[in-house]
């Protein structure tokens, strides 16, 4: 079977440098910064565990980079569709699959900024510009361990874990008269 990779790139580089009101360079180099990694993924990872994708896993190392469930690590969510957070964003880590993560991406907090109805504010612990950041529960999603960016350092939230876990489960509208859904 032919290829068809360089005439589908070639027909995408020619609808993007067409496109009007959308940063095309950088969807180019997230594309480009994806393929190195899965490039990574299957030309060396995959060898080196056994050549069995499905048996092949990412380690982030050292191993304090990895965040746990309550911290703050810095994820690269790649572009999606027009209206999801995109490239590297903050995430709060609700959830550790080991392999994947269940996070919560992280706004920063604008001066007069009300709060919106699927918003959670939080305090991060020694964070970068000390302000208080924004759950968006809007764009939380799952996530492979290897979209952490290990150049930034994981934080602590100061606000408590459980009264985060408690708004997300009530503003998500997860709870009911006779049960309540655990997200820890």
């Amino acid at each position: 079977m032919k290829s068809n990779i360089k005439n589908n790139m070639k027909e995408a580089a020619k609808i993007l440098e067409g496109m009007k009101n959308y940063d095309s360079e950088q969807f180019s180099l997230q594309l480009l910064m994806m393929v190195r990694e899965l490039n990574y993924f299957y030309s060396r990872l995959v060898p080196q565990q056994g050549n069995d994708v499905s048996r092949t896993f990412y380690n982030i190392k050292p191993r304090s980079k990895r965040p746990g469930e309550g911290q703050v690590a810095y994820f690269n969510l790649r572009r999606g569709y027009p209206k999801e957070l995109y490239d590297g964003h903050w995430c709060y880590v609700l959830k550790d699959f080991k392999t994947k993560y269940l996070i919560v991406p992280l706004t920063s907090v604008k001066k007069d900024d009300p709060i919106k109805e699927y918003e959670i504010e939080v305090k991060i612990d020694r964070f970068i510009n000390n302000l208080s950041s924004r759950l968006q529960l809007t764009d939380m999603r799952f996530i492979d361990a290897q979209r952490i960016n290990e150049k930034n350092n994981v934080y602590n939230v100061a606000s408590d874990k459980e009264e985060i876990a408690n708004q997300i489960i009530t503003k998500l509208g997860l709870q009911s008269e006779s049960k309540v859904v655990s997200l820890t």
